[in-house]
Order: structure tokens, then sequence, then C-alpha cells
């Protein structure tokens, strides 16, 4: 079980790792592109909405890895395979956000055409973007450090 949540946290800080400069960086185009006035905020406060909602898809990665693949490490799953998990957990986030704004508000029909839905399709579709990048990262690292124990291994014998 310990193993198991460290593991998960392990996911998570590679994850957050991974998540910012893809996220930073998307973030400067869209402000720019969506907002062309100066921004008003700390420059540092999109790192931080971001480091956030990267450990969040990270958890939720490793929560839906460790379910669907329970027993198999994600340096033997094929790659569509850990790419498609990684989409999935990180587009948990913002519906899971986004169930529970509909919820709290009030707003049962919020309409299909309705700003609201374009938005959270976007993020949705943002989110799946990273977490894609960030499960192709993922299995790098696992498969990289697979393959540098055989070695390391192999070299003392």
């Amino acid at each position: 079980m310990l193993s198991r949540v460290r593991a998960a946290l392990i996911l998570t800080v590679v994850w957050v790792l991974c998540w910012i400069p893809f996220a930073v960086a998307l973030d400067h185009v869209l402000a720019d592109i969506l907002l062309p006035g100066p921004r008003l905020d700390s420059p540092y406060t999109p790192v931080r909405l971001w480091a956030i909602w990267g450990a969040l898809s990270g958890l939720g990665f490793a929560i839906v890895l460790g379910f669907a693949e329970r027993g198999r490490s994600v340096s033997s799953l094929s790659i569509p395979r850990v790419l498609s998990w990684g989409a999935i957990g990180s587009a948990l986030v913002p519906v899971l956000y986004f169930v529970y704004w509909f919820l709290t508000t009030g707003r049962r029909d919020p309409g299909v055409r309705s700003l609201g839905w374009r938005i959270a399709l976007i993020e949705v579709g943002i989110s799946a973007f990273l977490g894609i990048v960030c499960a192709l990262c993922t299995l790098a690292l696992m498969r990289a450090g697979k393959a540098g124990d055989q070695t390391h291994s192999a070299g003392a014998a």
C-alpha cells in the first residue's frame, strides 16, 4: 500500500515538472490571443495554477493507471495505452471541476451552445493534450530507467 502511494506521489511530481513548461508557454500564447491587453496578475500566478492542475492531473493519471493496469508496470505497457490513460487521467480534472461547478451553482441545463460548455471543452482538450505529453515523458523516463538498471546490473556481472 505504501509503495503505491509513493509511486503515485512520484508520478505526481514528474507530471508537475513536465506539465509546467508546456502549460506556461500555452498560457502565454492563449493570454495573448484571448486577452490582448496587459495582464494584471502576478507573473507567477499562471505557474502556480498550472502546477496545481498538473499535480492533480498526475494524481488522476496514477489513480486511473492503478485501477486499470493492476500489477503491471508502466514501462511494460504499450505506448498508445499509456497515452490513453494519460489523456483520460488528466481530462478527469476539468470534467470533475465542471460537474462540481454546475451542481453547486444550480445551473442544471446550461445549454449546449453556451460559453460555459465551450470553455469546459477547451479545458478538457488542453488537459488531455498535456496529459498525453506528460504520459509520454513518464513512459520515456520509466523505460530509460529500466534500460539503465539492466545495463548497470549487466556490467556488475
